[in-house]
């Protein structure tokens, strides 16, 4: 089964716009499953202090399974998908420039709603 890496992007997104990302990644391909990093865990919890929907995000981020990871932010997903020879779903259009530029593969959120690999 391949993985797939949710960032702090993705996770917020999901929750400003009421997107089942779990329901998403099975009606797009059935043999990924998605897993959080430890560091967008610890991201999710700073940010909750002063933002809702980052601690919507982190209570959502308890439905998947959360693998170990070295660092913080974006180099941290970016090593942690490396090593697992994962993928990573996010929005951030510069994170995913460095993501296509070391070969790792990416997925992003389109239309609001749907789930795009690139």
């Amino acid at each position: 089964m391949d993985i797939i890496l949710l960032d702090t992007n993705a996770l917020i997104y999901s929750i400003k716009n009421k997107i089942d990302l779990e329901g998403e990644i099975m009606y797009l391909t059935p043999r990924m499953k998605p897993v959080v990093p430890k560091c967008v865990a610890a991201e999710l919890r700073g940010l909750g202090t002063t933002k809702w929907y980052a601690k919507a995000a982190l209570r959502y981020s308890e439905r998947f399974e959360h693998v170990d990871s070295n660092g913080e932010g974006d180099f941290c997903i970016m090593m942690t998908a490396m090593s697992m020879n994962a993928a990573v779903l996010t929005n951030d259009r510069r994170f995913l420039k460095v993501l296509k530029s070391k070969g790792i593969r990416c997925v992003t959120i389109a239309d609001r709603h749907h789930l795009q690999f690139y």
